[in-house]
């Protein structure tokens, strides 16, 4: 599930932290409950096989980070995003791995908070039911300058350099 241009506040809110549920968020879970109930239908081959959601990958904060609001609630968020998940898709421990959002680098400002309140959720002691089964990666060392090292320099989109790509994806497959 993916889709770009959008915010944890408003677009994938999540039930718990209150007002409107995001719309991608009910989409997210409706497409996730709709392919586990027809895998086979994808994967003919895999009829007799047991079929386990093992883990989640949340790769955004960009648009959150532009609204002063919406950067200062990102935590609460990302932490009810983690638990109405679970609850929502019915796997109560179902290991999470962020991928901070990195694509600024180390500048300050709401950007680095954004990447801040990612990295915290991971953090056993401020969250001890994430303890062990949620894992947030740091990516602003795969920040690339833009060209000539990178095609582009649309920094939201990690200047489109498929090194900074490869590297995110890998570290969270990792963690």
């Amino acid at each position: 599930v993916a889709w770009g241009g959008k915010s944890l506040a408003v677009d994938f809110r999540p039930p718990s932290s209150g007002g409107d549920v995001g719309p991608y968020y009910s989409s997210m879970i409706h497409t996730v409950r709709a392919t586990l109930a027809n895998v086979t239908g994808y994967f003919p081959s895999e009829e007799h096989r047991p079929v386990k959601l093992s883990g989640f990958a949340w790769h955004q904060g960009w648009n959150d980070g532009c609204d002063a609001n919406m950067t200062a609630e990102y935590e609460s968020n990302l932490a009810n995003l983690i638990r109405d998940v679970r609850i929502d898709l019915g796997v109560p421990d179902l290991p999470v791995s962020i991928g901070a959002s990195g694509m600024a680098g180390y500048e300050p400002g709401r950007r680095a908070d954004i990447v801040t309140a990612q990295l915290a959720v991971a953090d056993g002691d401020r969250y001890p039911e994430f303890d062990g089964n949620v894992a947030s990666v740091d990516t602003r060392p795969y920040c690339r300058d833009p060209s000539p090292a990178s095609p582009s320099d649309l920094g939201y989109h990690w200047n489109n350099n498929c090194e900074s790509y490869w590297l995110v994806g890998k570290r969270m497959g990792l963690a």
